[in-house]
């Protein structure tokens, strides 16, 4: 089966960074979060988002839960 002609594309250019950073992870981490530094318009900020959490219904949940 060959590879998609994009996903191959998107190999050769995570492959690429790896390389320019020496296949060191850290390396790699630290030159991705600067470059973030001059792309913030483009980034999503989830830090200022409040976070919903749906209570679950139905029996055996909550504090009135029957244990057998």
């Amino acid at each position: 089966m060959k590879a998609d002609p994009i996903l191959r594309e998107l190999w050769d250019i995570k492959d690429g960074l790896s390389k320019e950073c020496g296949h060191d992870l850290r390396r790699l981490f630290d030159r991705l979060k600067e470059s973030q530094k001059s792309r913030t318009d483009r980034l999503v900020n989830r830090t200022n988002r409040s976070m919903r959490v749906a209570q679950p219904e139905g029996p055996g949940y909550g504090s009135r839960a029957r244990r057998t």
